[in-house]
């Protein structure tokens, strides 16, 4: 009997003992498995199933608050895009993606029982820089791409970002810009930015998404080449076709098809009923506006040229027309300009179709100083245009004297025209207006209603010189203005008077519109809108 005993006891104790030592064969709801210990979500700590989001070239660093009885039996992964990154505990990652989303996963290995506790979460692109204020910084002697970001609010909230595309570039001259532009198969295409310089060697452009350098203007020629001699001026972009304009006079035409750079642009200027252009300045669209417009003086006087787009966002679309120019019918009075230079231009949208139900079209507003008497000069006209046919239907002038003067207009004032015109309707952006400053002071901001004869009031005389003004049109109810000046100050400042003041108010300076103000670390050379859909613009 005390045999039988002494076995049953023997049993007992090999089954207890086999338990404790391995732990694979117990129910799991009661297995002891390590775990992330997180009660408060705290996204540094981990958060299964998470997307984290994080801007190109930051890091993403994650501390898991695992709990085990035996930490040192434990081993780990990190595996992102399907790659493993990392074996250690910690994450610390540094984001260079190239596309807006990743999937990862986290691994915790009992090595003494062979298997894991596996965690999913993704990674998405942060991108703030869609949509916003761009502005060109000059540090060390070159330049910064800083950018102030929005959300949407009452009124935005603007945020500022230093170096938001994480390198300094080379310029020469005084007039470096950006230029942005879209791939139109779609309507929800973001847009890319081309940043101009009179070296071509120093012009590239950016991602739309994440403001990284994409190509290099030469890259973007046959052969990789640059034409002998090239100085750039301007560049223009409408559907699938880019024009680029020498300071010479030279335009240079690339033709895509339904993205970008699938054209190359050409090494031989474009020329116009066999004679070489000779351009001054382009005038690009707005959205959905199907031509743009080449002032030439190959002729002797300037002259408008206009070039079809043929383009469709709507539907799937393969262009016929793209590329061809036309001319303005001579009874226009759009050629044979002798005493007057073009200096820039600018397309307004007539948006009160919705108020008054007929759509009035787009305007051309253009920028002109006489020869005879050195003063500035507006012009507007509306333009009729058939795309299929490539044809001029109707002009009409705006102002009855064609020409009408800009008083207090300087050869190194700025200006800003905004671009969409409600005409006085409540729910529509506000009616045109000009802002400039002054040729006696470029502190001073003068301002007047872009058709009116009268004379401009003083909006507000800042206490540094105005480098830059301009303006975005995201909605119906958005119009705001920057602002930058000589001292570093980049200033955004709203003229509606929604949530602010009981009117809209355009004419005179008001503290309280002002949304956000940041003192930028730099001399600002040039700001901007970047409106980031083709739809916003």
């Amino acid at each position: 009997m005390k045999r039988y005993k002494f076995l049953l006891l023997a049993v007992v104790a090999a089954l207890v003992t086999g338990c404790y030592g391995d732990d694979t064969n117990l129910d799991y709801k009661t297995l002891d498995l390590p775990a992330i210990d997180n009660p408060e979500n705290d996204p540094a700590l981990f958060i299964p199933n998470r997307a984290y989001k994080v801007k190109l070239h930051d890091r993403l660093q994650i501390t898991p608050n695992v709990v085990y009885k035996d930490m040192n039996d434990l081993s780990y992964k990190w595996i992102i895009d399907g790659q493993l990154y990392s074996t250690t505990k910690d994450l610390d990652w540094l984001c260079e993606i190239e596309t807006s989303r990743v999937s990862g996963v986290y691994e915790i290995h009992r090595n003494s029982a062979g298997n894991s506790q596996i965690y999913s979460f993704s990674i998405e692109l942060d991108e703030p820089y869609l949509a916003g204020f761009s502005l060109l910084v000059e540090e060390q002697g070159q330049l910064r791409y800083d950018f102030i970001s929005y959300t949407s609010g009452q009124p935005y909230n603007y945020t500022y970002n230093k170096n938001a595309a994480h390198d300094l570039f080379p310029f020469t001259g005084s007039n470096p810009r950006l230029k942005e532009y879209w791939s139109c198969e779609a309507s929800n295409i973001i847009g890319e930015e081309m940043f101009l310089d009179d070296d071509p060697a120093n012009c590239f452009s950016f991602d739309g998404h994440t403001l990284a350098p994409t190509l290099k203007l030469s890259q973007e020629f046959i052969n990789d080449e640059l034409p002998a001699g090239l100085r750039v001026k301007d560049f223009m972009h409408g559907g699938f076709v880019s024009y680029l304009l020498a300071d010479d006079g030279r335009v240079f035409q690339r033709r895509g098809t339904r993205i970008y750079y699938t054209g190359r642009f050409m090494d031989l200027p474009m020329q116009y009923k066999g004679k070489q252009i000779k351009g001054v300045k382009l005038i690009g669209p707005r959205y959905a506006e199907q031509y743009g417009l080449i002032y030439d003086e190959s002729e002797g006087s300037g002259r408008l040229l206009l070039v079809n787009f043929d383009y469709s966002t709507a539907e799937k679309y393969t262009p016929t027309r793209q590329g061809i120019i036309s001319e303005f019918p001579d009874n226009s009075n759009l050629s044979n300009i002798t005493d007057y230079e073009l200096i820039d231009g600018w397309y307004v949208r007539n948006s009160n179709s919705m108020a008054s139900g007929t759509d009035k079209g787009s305007s051309i507003v253009m920028l002109f100083r006489k020869k005879s008497d050195g003063q500035y000069y507006t012009r507007e006209v509306r333009v009729t245009y058939a795309t299929a046919t490539s044809a001029v239907t109707a002009v009409t002038e705006v102002y009855e004297e064609v020409y009408r003067q800009l008083p207090e207009f300087g050869p190194d004032s700025k200006i800003c025209v905004i671009r969409t015109d409600g005409q006085g309707a409540s729910f529509m952006p506000p009616e045109g207006y000009i802002y400039y400053t002054s040729a006696s002071d470029a502190r001073k901001v003068l301002g007047k209603p872009r058709t009116s004869k009268n004379a401009p009031a003083e909006f507000h005389t800042f206490d540094s010189e105005v480098v830059s003004i301009d303006h975005e049109t995201y909605t119906r109810r958005s119009c705001y203005l920057i602002f930058a000046l000589a001292d570093g100050t980049a200033m955004v400042y709203t003229t509606l008077g929604e949530h602010l003041s009981p009117t809209t108010n355009l004419a005179t300076f008001e503290e309280q519109r002002v949304v956000a103000t940041f003192q930028v670390d730099g001399k600002i050379r040039w700001a901007g809108c970047k409106y980031g859909n083709i739809a916003n613009y």
